[in-house]
């Protein structure tokens, strides 16, 4: 195959023959350019965030997969999107991740995404190994003119924006253009503010251009939806696009050239960073990198005219342009409320460009030129004369699982008939069945609605039904124990069909329950993804939220359904499907009503019932029944229905989210007493679990006594904690199943949830282990 660069236009960099590669559609390009270029690899990682993963992860896995040798592997990690990812601890979590999947130095990462996942996982390829090979594939306006160029990597401190990184130069920086169209205008504004950056400090004819050129760039952007588009057939508002960021990237590209470590001339790309970085340490999030720029270039500007290098004209043309392109040119007044002018200055102390003490600034003579090739030194004194007018100062009065072999999963110890409900089945009766001789299990009846195999186990038939809808199997008797399987559209049947069948008899009938025991000194967890759909879920993701877990909790409530008892149901189960295809873990099923700090109805009682009922049929773990929705009646009829499934196991939960109870209460205490008579009369091994609010730290301290009452030596089945920001102490002192959440989670189940790795280092700073 013939490498085709006829639609790529090209920039030298650092003597790398062709180091930024720019053009449309180019995910085919990228993948056979880096498979074939990038050397002695044999791990390619993927590093994207979680907002970018829906759109362009599955078609970069794809195509890169389809140009790998056997001997070559290509993972993937997702990361919490945002400027919070840039930290020690996220880059940690990545270097223990390549660790764990064995990848040595012959690894090439590859960053897809802006300048917070180029920063980071440049630096990542930087140390890893001591420097591995990287690639940037930037998917933001301004990480393609600015960031993803240069080679810089860094991560963030609390003492500012990247002041602990490296100089490591990626192999290649693809920019596909096309990805623009998919960036909200704001994000588009936020890149405009290095372009303008890069043409004011470098070509007044480009500036030009800018300043009557919104409209060409906002129709090129606009026109990336069109599938049909490509580089050859470019209208000229593409074209257009297509100069300045080729301009922006060549400038940079030749800067960086001549000054790889900023020694001086690269400190101009500096200009609006000094001041703009300042303000960033304290507006962002809420501000923007760009936005924080748009308003240091003004105020270096002026000060650049204050000084009496730059004409006041320049200033004005330069707000003119960058409040063209929707960006700020001056703080709100919530913006002044939290800027301080002597906080701004001290945060100036550490910026990389200082000599010492003495603060240097990227000044202007014009549009188009600087005062010096390099950053100029500024007294204090010059700074804050300008910035007084913008800014409050004290002075004034401002306010400062891996997957056994299928023989593992089947032992043939008891009667079992498996049954079909639709025609359309029978091929996957017949691969279970072909399989189940393979493996040796007599089947003793074999038609085209069943399979029967026999089994020396005393207990009664046990029945499977597979179905396409889920709900839809009515047995005749609904006093005996079934189970239904369901089969999710496309599913085939082959071997993987077969496996997950097995695995399924395993969890629900076979003697060996996968319940979690009280483990001495060590605390497990379920994670509590709050989606409202598993059928869209990234495998990757979904691993990623059950690492170091033990359990899932697939919360029923936060499903969106409507309408019947027929439609929830049916959506439930085929949901619950969905799940199974994305984890071993052992499930707990629950339908959290709103009282109980859910979204669950409370009056749709008879639904609430069956649906607990259907979580039996379905196989599930754990079935949480909540004490305060259904009635003492009710409860017996459940736990009547539960001695027929031995592997389910029903937690008894109650909450109090608006913390009407106090753990010293006698009533906590009954509600306890209640759930575990409950157990004893059935002899049931169940879950208590109970669930206060704390509003101040004294209310764990009131539930560690009632622990210390009820579970003194912590080897029961007891959940204990207290929601809240102030109850996190509960959730880390509590050793049974405690309820967690995962970082790249949109939302937390309840206030006050933590992850399973704070869990676990939070335990291990207090030494809980």
């Amino acid at each position: 195959m013939v490498l085709d660069l006829s639609n790529v236009t090209t920039i030298p960099l650092l003597n790398v023959p062709h180091v930024i590669q720019i053009g449309y559609h180019l995910t085919d390009h990228i993948a056979l350019d880096l498979t074939r270029n990038i050397n002695n690899v044999s791990n390619y990682v993927i590093i994207t965030d979680t907002q970018l993963a829906p759109l362009y992860l599955d078609t970069l896995y794809q195509s890169i997969q389809s140009h790998l040798k056997s001997s070559q592997r290509l993972l993937t990690r997702i990361l919490p999107c945002g400027e919070q990812s840039k930290s020690r601890a996220v880059k940690a979590s990545i270097e223990d991740f390549l660790l764990n999947e064995k990848c040595t130095r012959d690894t090439c990462l590859i960053a897809l995404g802006g300048g917070v996942i180029g920063d980071l996982v440049g630096f990542v390829a930087s140390t890893f190994m001591r420097g591995v090979p990287f690639v940037q594939i930037p998917t933001t306006l301004l990480a393609m003119v600015d960031s993803s160029i240069g080679g810089k990597t860094a991560i963030d401190t609390v003492h500012g924006k990247n002041l602990i990184g490296t100089f490591w130069q990626p192999k290649r920086i693809y920019m596909n253009l096309s990805v623009l169209g998919t960036l909200p205008k704001r994000e588009i504004a936020n890149g405009m503010a290095e372009v303008i950056k890069t043409f004011a400090i470098s070509n007044q004819a480009e500036f030009a251009k800018l300043e009557s050129g919104k409209s060409q760039i906002e129709s090129a952007i606009l026109g990336f939806s069109d599938e049909n588009d490509n580089a050859a057939h470019l209208g000229a508002d593409k074209a257009f696009l297509l100069s300045v960021i080729s301009a922006c990237a060549a400038f940079k590209a030749n800067v960086v050239t001549q000054d790889e470590k900023e020694g001086g001339l690269r400190g101009l790309l500096n200009f609006g960073h000094t001041l703009g970085h300042a303000y960033e340490a304290h507006l962002s999030p809420a501000w923007l990198h760009g936005e924080c720029v748009s308003l240091g270039l003004i105020h270096e500007a002026e000060l650049s005219s204050y000084l009496g290098y730059c004409p006041s004209s320049a200033v004005d043309r330069l707000k003119r342009c960058l409040q063209s392109y929707d960006l700020p040119i001056q703080f709100d007044e919530y913006s002044k409320k939290k800027l301080e002018l002597a906080q701004v200055m001290d945060t100036m102390k550490v910026d990389k460009k200082n000599k010492g003490a003495q603060k240097r600034v990227v000044l202007i003579k014009d549009i188009g030129s600087t005062l010096e090739s390099k950053p100029t030194d500024v007294d204090d004194a010059a700074i804050e004369q300008v910035l007084v007018k913008y800014i409050f100062s004290s002075a004034s009065g401002g306010n400062a699982s891996s997957m056994p072999n299928q023989e593992r999963y089947f032992m043939n110890t008891f009667p079992l008939e498996i049954s079909i409900d639709s025609v359309n089945l029978s091929p996957h009766l017949h691969t279970l069945s072909m399989a189940f001789k393979k493996m040796g299990v007599d089947i003793t009846t074999q038609d085209d609605q069943h399979v029967k195999l026999s089994g020396n186990d005393s207990r009664k038939e046990i029945r499977i039904y597979l179905t396409q809808k889920a709900g839809s199997t009515k047995p005749s008797s609904n006093g005996d124990a079934w189970y239904e399987y369901v089969v999710l559209p496309l599913q085939k049947a082959d071997s993987q069909f077969v496996f997950h069948v097995l695995h399924f008899i395993n969890i629900t009938m076979l003697s060996q329950s996968r319940h979690i025991s009280p483990v001495q000194s060590k605390q497990t967890t379920f994670v509590t993804p709050t989606i409202s759909s598993y059928a869209t879920v990234l495998p990757s993701l979904m691993k990623q939220w059950l690492e170091g877990t033990d359990a899932i909790e697939f919360r029923v409530d936060h499903l969106v359904i409507q309408n019947t008892t027929e439609d929830w149901v049916a959506n439930v189960g085929l949901q619950l499907a969905h799940l199974r295809q994305l984890t071993r873990l052992p499930i707990i099923y629950t339908v959290r009503t709103q009282p109980q700090a859910g979204k669950f109805d409370p009056t749709h009682v008879d639904l609430y019932e069956t649906l607990l009922q259907w979580g039996h049929r379905w196989g599930c773990d754990y079935i949480d029944m909540e004490s305060s929705t259904l009635s003492e009646e009710r409860q017996k009829v459940m736990m009547e229905m539960n001695q027929g499934y031995k592997n389910t196991k029903i937690i008894s939960s109650f909450h109090d989210p608006n913390h009407t109870f106090s753990w010293s209460d006698a009533a906590m205490k009954k509600v306890y007493q209640q759930a575990k008579s409950l157990f004893d009369a059935y002899h049931h091994q169940g879950v208590i679990k109970l669930v206060g609010f704390a509003d101040t730290f004294y209310d764990n301290i009131e539930l560690e006594q009632f622990r210390h009452q009820v579970d003194a030596d912590k080897n029961k089945e007891i959940i204990l904690i207290n929601m809240g920001v102030h109850g996190r102490f509960s959730r880390v002192s509590n050793q049974f199943l405690s309820p967690a959440t995962h970082p790249t989670m949109s939302t937390a189940a309840a206030p006050g949830q933590l992850s399973v790795n704070e869990l676990s280092n939070l335990r291990k700073e207090l030494h809980f282990n």
